[in-house]
């Protein structure tokens, strides 16, 4: 970065589930996007890659897949999220709009 120029600070996840056993997880974190009906507010969520410790290079690493003992907190994370999703509404967005099921508006 040269000098002069700053940085926005990095804006936290809205919510994290976990970390559990291996460091696996969910996070949820809240996005701005720009529409043709102008700017709001979504939510995308990220689970957490898992981690080990590897001894060749005396590093913690991630790992480009899970192990079968990682799925039920997998899914006990996804599951804690997609309520969250469900039950809390947007910052910007009014009450009645969120409290639409996806089946409503026609996204399922």
């Amino acid at each position: 970065m040269s000098a002069g120029t700053t940085r926005a600070a990095k804006a936290p996840p809205e919510k994290k589930i976990g970390p559990f056993a291996n460091g696996v997880g969910v996070t949820i974190w809240l996005n701005r996007i720009e529409t043709d009906q102008g700017s709001r507010q979504v939510r995308s969520i990220a689970i957490n890659p898992r981690r080990y410790f590897d001894r060749e290079s005396n590093q913690w690493k991630d790992a480009s897949g899970y192990n079968p003992s990682d799925l039920p907190a997998i899914i006990f994370a996804l599951t804690k999220a997609q309520e969250y999703c469900y039950e809390t509404p947007l910052p910007d967005t009014a009450a009645d709009e969120d409290s639409m099921t996806p089946e409503d508006d026609g996204r399922f």
